[in-house]
């Protein structure tokens, strides 16, 4: 029988892998458009995703290697698991490229003038 805690573990990584996919969905409402060029729900997709996909991931890896496997100190299941952690570390670094690469595309976006610093003529 899973723990309460597992499930909740087991939970989460389903919201942000839910909140991955949302993130990607097209909307014509959007601000501006994302770095593929599209309006999404989430503007500062496909970063969003990737960052979505890293917790999920994590939460997972946490779960399967502290909740899921009982065998052995937590030391031996890290050791165990420790294999998965590339993958994680590919997908963050995938994700902060994306967050640079938005920076530079939303810079384009960006109004050097508001309203509260017009001056009244």
């Amino acid at each position: 029988m899973k723990t309460l805690t597992y499930k909740i573990l087991l939970g989460l990584s389903i919201l942000f892998t839910i909140g991955a996919i949302v993130t990607l969905i097209p909307f014509t409402g959007a601000s501006y458009p994302n770095v593929f060029g599209y309006a999404s729900i989430c503007t500062f997709a496909p970063a969003a995703s990737l960052y979505c996909i890293f917790a999920a991931g994590s939460i997972c890896f946490i779960r399967s290697t502290f909740f899921k496997d009982k065998e052995g100190t937590g030391k031996e299941r890290f050791k165990r698991h420790s294999r998965s952690l590339a993958a994680l570390a590919l997908v963050l670094i995938l994700s902060v490229s994306f967050s640079v690469w938005f920076a530079r595309i939303k810079a384009q976006y960006t109004d050097d003038t508001a309203a509260a610093t017009l001056s009244l003529e």
